[in-house]
């Protein structure tokens, strides 16, 4: 069993409808800091890195960029995140190590997840695990999505039917207010929606033909 797979067992151990979950202490490693998404997905209420003040033989940088990443994104939507994740709408997922696709279902669509996938070519994973995403349903055909490192589509469950993307709105949290950037192209979401380094946030509406 993968280290992954292993944190992801304790977590569901301690996730009970009467005790709200929350992670008191973890490392703030780039192998740990991602797990925080997986965390969300299992509606944990807080989740707390130790040491983060350690960069003996390293820069801080280096060191903190992982946790950092996490605040860089989540710290301005926080409490969008919160609601959602209350409302039952949310879910979020870490890459596991040698897996390097996972899929959420949200109603009638599959939302697919890849890793370390090339424009048109399948997801190989990431070098090191490193993806991580959430996504909330906001109506039926509407999804709030922010992560890194990771590639997402979606698919309607009915076989028949194929997806469309209406429009893919880019932006950001600033102070807890989503800040309109621009409306991505068909070149920009043909082969899925991209997410790298940055603290991006896309609101996504899709159809179906």
């Amino acid at each position: 069993m993968s280290d992954t797979a292993q944190y992801l067992k304790v977590l569901e151990l301690y996730h009970r409808d009467d005790n709200p979950l929350f992670v008191p202490e973890t490392s703030g490693s780039a192998n740990v800091a991602r797990l925080l998404f997986s965390a969300l997905g299992l509606q944990a209420i807080g989740f707390a890195p130790f040491g983060l003040d350690y960069t003996r033989g390293r820069a801080p940088e280096e060191f903190l960029e992982p946790a950092a990443l996490n605040y860089l994104l989540l710290g301005p939507m926080m409490r969008d995140v919160a609601r959602l994740n209350f409302e039952g709408k949310l879910q979020a997922v870490a890459e596991e190590k040698g897996k390097p696709a996972q899929t959420l279902a949200f109603g009638s669509w599959n939302a697919m997840v890849s890793y370390g996938a090339v424009r048109n070519g399948p997801a190989k994973g990431n070098a090191e695990p490193s993806g991580r995403v959430l996504m909330a349903q906001l109506k039926d055909n509407q999804f709030l999505i922010a992560g890194y490192f990771c590639r997402v589509d979606f698919q309607p469950r009915d076989p028949n039917k194929r997806r469309q993307f209406l429009k893919v709105e880019e932006g950001t949290y600033e102070t807890g207010v989503s800040k309109f950037i621009r409306i991505l192209n068909g070149d920009q979401t043909d082969w899925g929606l991209n997410f790298g380094a940055e603290p991006v946030v896309l609101r996504v509406s899709a159809a179906t033909y």
